[in-house]
């Protein structure tokens, strides 16, 4: 049996802890605090790793159209939509309960533009499983013709102008070319990290990491995924990025990398905590408005909003896993 690489889980567990607490810390109305701002110019890579991190394991797209859309549609659009539906469900019915009653919930929902956002309204990280099924979509379509794949080199250039003219595409999919670009970058460093020796790619992994320190410390940019929002001039953004996805995965995958007990197991499942994770903080901001208590600015709330998430995302794993609809496990 084929180890299981924790490498990966150990980075996807690190990922979805950051995001998780991200929005936990927009809730409490912390982001701008000078701790967590200096966190976010040093981890704004992380939902750009998830695509990297696809296209590392990807071992070929090009099978026949039908079969391979019927199951990203299974394994991702799915989810997408029952989730969509649930968190909806749930931020309408707290919104029911305010002292306007039902009328705050019909207007919040009047207001609500799906192919603004897709799906945001009460679950708003959602809009990841759609770009990252497009994706794949895409991905599938442009192996499909030999030698089309060097078009994705000028995708990074076609989301920075995407960007300039306001992100015109619906459901936030301007990400996409992006997404795709960093979905191929994981399929070539895979095959040069095959090549290497594990000394040698060692050696490149920590050169790339060294690079994306100073580059970062001297010529910061960020790239955020939900938006497509590129901070910084397009050629430096473009140079960090690469560095910290190729460098920061490639020393871990050059080590012997423990699994980390309670990261791993959130790296393994982090389907589960991704799509639970949003309602349920935002139930606790919802309880708190009615029931008169100010988070705002709360560490205390802060620690129980994550602690309390977290707690309810690991009891519900093996429930939500066993069903297909809600997890995108389908029995072969």
């Amino acid at each position: 049996m084929k180890t299981r690489n924790h490498a990966f889980d150990l980075l996807c567990g690190l990922c979805i802890l950051r995001m998780v607490t991200l929005h936990a810390i927009c809730q409490t109305q912390l982001r701008q605090t000078p701790w967590w701002k200096e966190t976010m110019a040093w981890t704004f890579f992380f939902m750009s790793f998830f695509f990297f991190k696809a296209g590392y394991f990807n071992k070929g797209i090009t099978g026949k159209t039908l079969p391979y859309l019927r199951d990203r549609v299974r394994r991702l659009f799915i989810p997408y939509l029952s989730w969509g539906i649930i968190g909806g469900v749930i931020a309408f019915c707290w919104l029911c309960l305010f002292p306007e009653g039902p009328s705050k919930a019909f207007t919040a929902l009047a207001k609500f533009r799906w192919h603004v956002g897709g799906l945001t309204f009460g679950n708003s990280p959602l809009w990841f499983l759609l770009s990252f099924f497009t994706t794949y979509v895409l991905m599938h379509f442009i192996e499909r013709v030999r030698y089309l794949h060097w078009l994705v080199l000028l995708f990074p250039a076609i989301g920075y102008w995407l960007f300039k003219h306001d992100n015109p595409l619906w459901f936030y999919l301007s990400n996409v070319f992006c997404g795709t670009f960093f979905f191929y970058m994981g399929k070539v460093w895979h095959h040069i990290l095959d090549v290497l020796t594990n000394q040698f790619a060692l050696f490149i992994s920590i050169l790339l990491c060294i690079g994306f320190v100073f580059a970062n410390i001297y010529l910061h940019g960020e790239y955020e995924m939900k938006t497509n929002l590129w901070i910084g001039p397009f050629w430096q953004v473009l140079l960090i990025m690469p560095l910290s996805l190729l460098g920061i995965s490639g020393v871990l995958l050059s080590l012997p990398t423990p699994r980390v007990p309670v990261i791993n197991f959130i790296g393994e499942h982090s389907m589960v905590f991704f799509v639970m994770h949003y309602p349920i903080i935002l139930s606790y901001a919802y309880a708190s408005i009615l029931l008169g208590h100010n988070i705002h600015k709360s560490i205390p709330d802060l620690i129980i909003i994550l602690l309390l998430t977290f707690a309810l995302c690991f009891i519900a794993v093996p429930l939500v896993e066993s069903v297909p609809w809600l997890s995108g496990r389908w029995r072969k």
